[in-house]
């Protein structure tokens, strides 16, 4: 499966990247499938940075997914591949500079092991509105007049 989706957020493309740089220092929302999401490498996140999730598949089920940041290019491009949870994926973010702000533009590939594909439509689904709550979520965030970014720089 493959998902391309973009918002346009009212940051400077550094900022958004920061932000999504930095995704593991940020508390997760209410209800999040993410439940655990811990950066497993030390340093600075750059090529090589590796994270641990644990996420909410369905009610009473979580699974583990380990990924590896594969490119970092500040304000301009992130990525990783994962695996784990009866998948395995690539995450790219491009990150434009558009009248001001950023159109952040999210890539995502995604492959279900043997004994999920019977349920790809569904999956297909319900993943496609995840990543769309998601992306809509980064730019209520970098966006709110209040709240842990607000009037900070990139």
């Amino acid at each position: 499966m493959r998902f391309e989706l973009s918002v346009t957020i009212a940051r400077p493309p550094a900022a958004v990247f920061s932000f999504l740089r930095d995704k593991h220092l940020h508390a997760r929302e209410p209800g999040s499938p993410v439940v655990v999401l811990e950066k497993t490498t030390p340093g600075e996140v750059g090529i090589g940075t590796r994270y641990r999730e644990v996420v909410r598949m369905l009610p009473g089920i979580r699974g583990e997914i380990r990924s590896t940041v594969t490119r970092c290019e500040p304000g301009r491009a992130l990525e990783e591949d994962f695996a784990g949870a009866g998948m395995r994926g690539h995450l790219a973010y491009e990150f434009l500079a558009e009248g001001g702000g950023t159109r952040l533009v999210q890539r995502q590939s995604l492959e279900l092991a043997g004994w999920l594909r019977p349920a790809q439509p569904l999956i297909r689904w319900a993943f496609a509105r995840r990543l769309r709550d998601r992306l809509d979520g980064i730019a209520a965030e970098l966006e709110a007049p209040i709240g842990p970014h607000a009037g900070k720089g990139p």
